[in-house]
């Protein structure tokens, strides 16, 4: 059966460590890409609260840095933002405002993961590429990212790891970025660093 053609809108570089690679990284897109971290509140200042940086605008958060509660703020954040839909998002699945981002964009609440669906979506034209610190692998953290990648399955949402067993994870990320402005291009794009995990494509399933 045809589908058609699912061009992102934009790119997400989403929490502190994809943050690093903004700069080496814009020039290598026609796509617009948008940034967004967290920033932990000053100890030292009672009154100030923690904020979301979302392309260097400040957007307080005066709730705890647990999931629930970051993700219900991100929901928010995500609703009122036409970019933050048909993207790609680039981050570090460990950073639990990664994780936190996830469950918001994807409407499913963290308390209830291993009961059914709770919103049913349509076909999802995001996708989500997991990008590890240098140093660390996959089976370094699968029990802290076993939860996220669970609802991830469970939401059938296209999901891919980079394994850069050089720690080129730039080098990958900037011939990514250079090569692919769909979701058709991200499953067929050839370089094996990055493989798929997760595809709601019946062509490209795992």
């Amino acid at each position: 059966m045809f589908m058609p053609k699912s061009t992102f809108d934009s790119i997400l570089l989403l929490g502190n460590h994809s943050h690093f690679f903004c700069k080496d990284l814009i020039d290598h897109t026609k796509l617009p890409m948008n940034t967004l971290v967290f920033k932990k509140k000053d100890s030292f200042k009672k009154d100030d609260p923690h904020q979301f940086l979302y392309n260097n605008v400040s957007i307080d958060f005066n709730g705890a840095y647990v999931l629930d509660e970051l993700s219900f703020a991100l929901s928010i954040l995500i609703n009122h933002n036409k970019e933050l839909q048909n993207v790609l998002v680039l981050g570090d699945p460990s950073e639990l405002f990664y994780q936190a981002f996830v469950f918001a964009k994807i409407n499913q609440n963290p308390h209830f993961i291993r009961q059914e669906v709770q919103f049913i979506h349509e076909l999802s034209h995001d996708a989500y590429v997991f990008v590890y610190p240098v140093g660390m692998v996959a089976q370094n953290i699968r029990k802290e990212i076993s939860q996220l990648v669970y609802v991830l399955k469970k939401c059938k949402q296209n999901t891919f790891l980079i394994r850069s067993e050089n720690n080129d994870t730039l080098t990958v990320l900037q011939k990514l970025l250079n090569s692919i402005n769909s979701l058709d291009e991200l499953f067929t794009f050839d370089v094996k660093e990055v493989q798929p995990l997760i595809s709601n494509h019946e062509s490209f399933s795992t």
